[in-house]
């Protein structure tokens, strides 16, 4: 597994558990929650609470799902592989889209970059609660704040050990920040694939002349892999032997660093690409301008 280093706890995100994963949520907790359990957890601070809370660590995994038809960009999160059956059947919800905007690219180059799962650390609350199973006035605070954060409340997992009853429940992620993991995951991509430019950040460009028309006779595909090829101080972008548009740096311009990486890699590499609209947008990992901070 590629496991993603663990940010601060009180920095963690929030997880849409969704209604249809109760049951498979409920069984990755209770996998957790075996013998001892009490031993691993700790007290921390989390964003969006007013005081520290008692927080189980745990593992899971990150499943990039271009078959969600609301939105091929969404990341499930998942029970780890350990716990057996496929990435679908262990889906217990999904990063929300606030998040998904600026964490979403790196987790989706991650995946794609080799077979290997893409996992993270997480982090689950837990409450203690009197004998009759209510929860204070403390916690019941709490359910109402999550409620307002659009956190699903529901999902909660009684058990009981050494004479006392937790509420086990809210799942949130300790995921690094978005310039952290981008860096974390481009410098994973030279490792593996140095020739492979990273899908992080899109422009659009017009194709060449009679460009878009014979792409469309070969692939009927929306997003494909394209070559980009530097010679002087043009870079190309092609499909096969298709040349699709020229990438034309200004030195202010989006194709700056690409530019200068592609000659560093002896003057060709893989970019990622979409059909949008008669027009071609090529995705890059860096539209800074050479020379700025």
């Amino acid at each position: 597994m590629v496991l993603i280093p663990a940010a601060e706890a009180k920095f963690s995100i929030g997880v849409a558990l969704w209604d249809d994963a109760d049951a498979a949520y409920r069984s990755f907790l209770r996998g957790r929650l075996t013998e001892g359990w009490e031993k691993d957890v700790f007290r921390a601070s989390v964003a969006g609470r007013g005081h520290r809370q008692t927080l189980l660590p745990v593992l899971v995994q990150l499943v990039p799902r271009p078959d969600n038809d609301y939105n091929p960009a969404a990341i499930s999160v998942a029970a780890p592989p350990t716990l057996g059956g496929t990435d679908h059947e262990r889906h217990m919800g999904y990063l929300y889209e606030r998040n998904l905007v600026s964490l979403g690219g790196p987790v989706r180059a991650l995946a794609a970059l080799g077979d290997r799962p893409v996992g993270c650390y997480g982090i689950v609350e837990v409450d203690e609660v009197d004998e009759v199973g209510e929860v204070d006035d403390h916690d019941r605070r709490d359910e109402q704040e999550q409620q307002e954060e659009g956190e699903e409340s529901g999902h909660f997992l009684r058990v009981r050990s050494a004479g006392r009853t937790y509420s086990v429940g809210s799942l949130r992620l300790r995921l690094p920040w978005w310039e952290d993991l981008q860096a974390m995951t481009v410098a994973y991509a030279r490792r593996i694939r140095p020739e492979l430019i990273l899908p992080f950040t899109g422009h659009w460009t017009s194709y060449s002349e009679g460009a878009h028309d014979e792409l469309l006779r070969r692939t009927g595909r929306k997003a494909f892999p394209v070559t980009l090829r530097a010679e002087g101080d043009t870079l190309t972008a092609f499909y096969e032997d298709l040349e699709l548009s020229v990438l034309v740096p200004a030195g202010r311009d989006f194709f700056d660093r690409t530019l200068l990486r592609v000659r560093k890699l002896g003057g060709t590499a893989t970019a990622h690409a979409e059909e949008h609209r008669g027009a071609l947008k090529v995705f890059v990992e860096d539209h800074t301008p050479v020379g700025a901070s």
